[in-house]
């Protein structure tokens, strides 16, 4: 099995070092075949010494692009792109800011052939300083935007490009890219792309061992960060589901999510009396802003 690890980075050679580092130490059988692809985001190609030096006592092949294109979007598809030029039967998609569990492919592996998953992902758990945080930490991260679900196995409909395991066969048969439309945004792009390859019929599945570790970022612990995320994923949900259902039904929908938002945010409201209702309802209400003027945010582009 010839599996493609690909890894799009950006002024964070510690990191990578760390991601790097990591790759190396998960658990392989002697018919896995595994090569590095990673895909440098910036202007001067500032990974590239590093990945020079660093590759010639790599346990694995490295190859290294860039994309001086600046955007996230803009270096995913140039991912896509580059692997149309080669040969690989999986591959598998990370953020430079993450670390993998050493059985993560295996568990990866054992997904596709019990449940059939065309697409495996599974949970992004946050550290800091090397020490795992306290999930029921009021302003973490995960808590308001990761999944977690209570089932170890659960079919879902889409997947972040920050812990993903794909049948190559899957995406050169759907021919897809990351909207460029998302790139302002830096975010969403890969709940589009991945919603359409699940609309396609492309089984997506979420397990519970299927781990990496991710490096909290500071500014991403505060109240003022949450909302402003909560306002943008409200935007693009309502232009995903413009894309995904069309412009009658997305718009339908849309709005009726939007009550839905509304509805939560009123009733954590009425739960003043803990500081963690307060914080989930300026969630929903973002999102319910989000979503209600997503229209006009967009209404240039042709559904």
């Amino acid at each position: 099995m010839k599996i493609t690890i690909c890894i799009n980075t950006f002024n964070r050679n510690k990191n990578l070092f760390n991601l790097l580092k990591s790759i190396e130490k998960i658990y392989l059988l002697n018919c896995h075949v595994v090569k590095i692809l990673i895909i440098d985001n910036t202007i001067n190609n500032n990974s590239y010494s590093f990945i020079q030096k660093f590759k010639l006592n790599y346990k694995f092949e490295i190859t290294h692009i860039n994309e001086k294109k600046n955007g996230i979007v803009y270096s995913r598809n140039k991912c896509l792109k580059y692997l149309k030029t080669t040969s690989q039967d999986y591959i598998c998609l990370f953020d430079d800011d993450c670390t993998i569990d050493k059985f993560w492919l295996k568990h990866a592996i054992n997904t596709v052939k019990i449940y059939k998953a065309k697409i495996v992902s599974g949970p992004q758990i946050h550290y800091k300083k090397n020490n795992l945080i306290n999930l029921n930490h009021k302003f973490i991260y995960q808590k308001f935007f990761e999944k977690n679900y209570a089932d170890k196995v659960k079919k879902i409909k889409w997947a972040a490009t920050n812990n993903v395991f794909i049948k190559y066969n899957v995406l050169k048969k759907n021919n897809l890219h990351f909207d460029i439309n998302l790139n302002q945004f830096k975010i969403g792009e890969d709940q589009l792309f991945f919603s359409m390859l699940n609309k396609n019929k492309n089984l997506i599945y979420w397990n519970k061992k299927v781990i990496v570790y991710e490096k909290i970022h500071e500014n991403r612990t505060g109240i003022k960060w949450l909302v402003n995320r909560s306002f943008k994923l409200g935007v693009l949900g309502h232009y995903i589901d413009m894309k995904l259902h069309g412009k009658f039904f997305g718009l339908l929908l849309n709005y009726l999510k939007s009550i839905y938002y509304l509805l939560k945010s009123i009733f954590f409201l009425m739960l003043m009396y803990n500081k963690i209702y307060i914080i989930n309802s300026a969630n929903n209400l973002a999102r319910f802003y989000g979503r209600t003027i997503g229209i006009f945010i967009f209404k240039r582009i042709k559904f």
